[in-house]
């Protein structure tokens, strides 16, 4: 009786959960079978429903216990203020943070070369080692331009983070792919054994030299299509040999046609002629080279008045056989009214006095003086000019070329190697006599600031001071348009021009250069110098 009143109240029961869901059936048919559809699993249900679940024991953790950060953040989510009330440290949130919302960015670690990495929001930051850079410390700066010229004897270039060298027109790159080696018998900047500069330079002079050794780096392979596109040429007027023109125009030129875009910061200001007489260029206080020693030394010869044998006026430089580079104002007769065409080059001399067998004589096709230089403004701002030599000249040991480097590398090796190398026939003293013989004197690099501090004349960024400020060594009057040559790792580069100074050797006083780095383009422009020797090339010895 009880047993028959219980199993009609459940079937009761049943029937009315069965009608809410619209599946009402007989009480006498539910059975465990058909019970399954209508009743599912805890797990099935937590599926459904999914909520974070905070682990409690139910003894009021919330409220009596101290904040959790595995209660906060790992059993249920969080928000970064409560990270930060837990860490109560900006730093420390941070770094939980960028873990906890995207996983920890540096699992695998991605750093290489024992870098150490730290994660980020969807991001990390490796910190490198010092010997390595790159944004997993990948890249070995040992292996860079920017250390040790990239381990290179000429050229350093950077490809897809891989040092690349090259080497100066004459030269190729030898097994190891950095040294440098001569391919033709008087390949450029080379001087023959047992000729080596004595070095005059003291402790005191050495230190004095600036020491940057961070070595940017150019291309020296210029791309000359490029260049055409981009060098305005309009504004240029090439000087013909022959060239006669009023003072005021002689070297007026479109001061927009520059190379380099180069812009005037201040230039020497000489108006009055007679000031020219203690500020022209000008070996005081070196000592004689021996013949062939300096194989690019160009003396630019003019017949005087009173005297039977030509004698020099001025220096320059070989930069092929048949482009020789010199300083503008050399150029220029002292009224600044015309260019003179009263002279001839010779190469391969030593001893103006005697006639040795190596020199040779060369006639002057065009001069191309600088598109900037404007004489009646300042004799040495812009002070480069090239001359074109109507034949070839033939090369031998006392007379080969000096190599010219790109813009970076040139004006790197200025500043770092301890001294440059300058030479000529000019005045033994300011006033002095002029050497017969070719002098040679090393000079230090002056740090920018010191140069301009002991001028009383502007000192441009186109030119830069070298010599001693308390010693009797200096570039003197005759010595203009010489070569500022510097040796690096065995081959002489041309990087810079001698140009002017107040006296000569003066105390506190410096020689003053055109920086030849500012003129590369121009020079590879004009001269066609690409990788090269240019035309009618002609190499013989005498």
């Amino acid at each position: 009786m009880f047993v028959d009143f219980a199993s009609r109240h459940i079937s009761g029961r049943l029937c009315v959960a069965a009608l809410l869901l619209d599946l009402c059936v007989k009480g006498e048919e539910i059975t465990q079978t058909n019970a399954e559809f209508v009743f599912v699993s805890p797990q099935t249900a937590n599926e459904v429903l999914s909520r974070p679940r905070r682990y409690n024991s139910g003894h009021l953790e919330e409220v009596l216990q101290k904040d959790s950060l595995e209660r906060e953040c790992l059993e249920e989510q969080c928000n970064m203020e409560e990270a930060r009330e837990w860490f109560e440290d900006e730093q420390k949130t941070l770094e939980f943070w960028a873990r906890y919302v995207d996983g920890d960015q540096c699992e695998p670690p991605p750093c290489q070369n024992a870098g150490k990495c730290q994660d980020g929001v969807s991001s990390y930051t490796c910190w490198c080692k010092p010997s390595f850079s790159g944004k997993n410390c990948e890249i070995v700066l040992a292996q860079q331009c920017s250390l040790d010229n990239g381990g290179c004897s000429h050229f350093c270039d950077m490809k897809q983070w891989q040092v690349e060298c090259h080497c100066a027109p004459g030269y190729k790159l030898g097994p190891d792919q950095k040294t440098c080696t001569p391919t033709e018998p008087f390949s450029c900047g080379l001087v023959k054994t047992g000729t080596t500069t004595k070095s005059i330079l003291t402790p005191r002079t050495s230190n004095s030299t600036q020491r940057n050794s961070s070595i940017q780096y150019d291309n020296y392979d210029l791309n000359l299509t490029m260049f055409y596109e981009y060098y305005d040429d309009s504004g240029v007027r090439d000087v013909p040999s022959d060239y006669q023109g009023d003072q005021g125009q002689v070297l007026e030129e479109n001061e927009g046609s520059s190379s380099d875009n180069l812009t005037l910061w201040s230039t020497p200001n000489r108006t009055d002629p007679n000031a020219q007489h203690n500020a022209d260029q000008r070996i005081v206080g070196g000592d004689e080279a021996t013949p062939g020693q300096i194989p690019w030394q160009v003396a630019l010869m003019e017949q005087r008045a009173g005297i039977l044998r030509p004698m020099p006026f001025c220096g320059a430089s070989l930069l092929s056989e048949v482009w020789v580079v010199t300083a503008a104002h050399c150029l220029i007769k002292r009224a600044g009214k015309t260019i003179r065409d009263d002279f001839f080059v010779r190469l391969g001399e030593h001893d103006v006095l005697q006639d040795e067998g190596q020199e040779r004589d060369y006639s002057v096709s065009e001069k191309l003086i600088y598109p900037n230089y404007n004489y009646t403004k300042s004799p040495y701002d812009h002070d480069i000019a090239l001359l074109r030599l109507s034949d070839p000249v033939l090369l031998s040991e006392t007379r080969r070329p000096i190599c010219l480097g790109p813009r970076t590398f040139s004006e790197t090796i200025l500043r770092t190697v301890p001294a440059s190398l300058v030479s000529g026939w000019g005045r033994l003293r300011f006033q002095g006599p002029e050497s017969p013989r070719l002098q040679k004197l090393e000079v230090p690099y002056v740090d920018r600031t010191v140069c301009k501090a002991s001028s009383r004349e502007s000192i441009t960024r186109l030119m830069f001071c070298a010599g001693y400020a308390q010693e009797q060594k200096d570039s003197c009057q005759g010595d203009s348009g010489g070569p500022h040559a510097t040796n690096y790792k065995g081959t002489w580069f041309l990087t810079g021009i001698v140009s002017w100074g107040e006296e000569c050797a003066r105390d506190g006083k410096y020689g003053v250069y055109t920086r030849i780095s500012q003129y590369y383009k121009w020079i590879a422009y004009k001269t066609g110098m690409k990788g090269k020797r240019t035309e009618r090339s002609r190499k013989v010895k005498s």
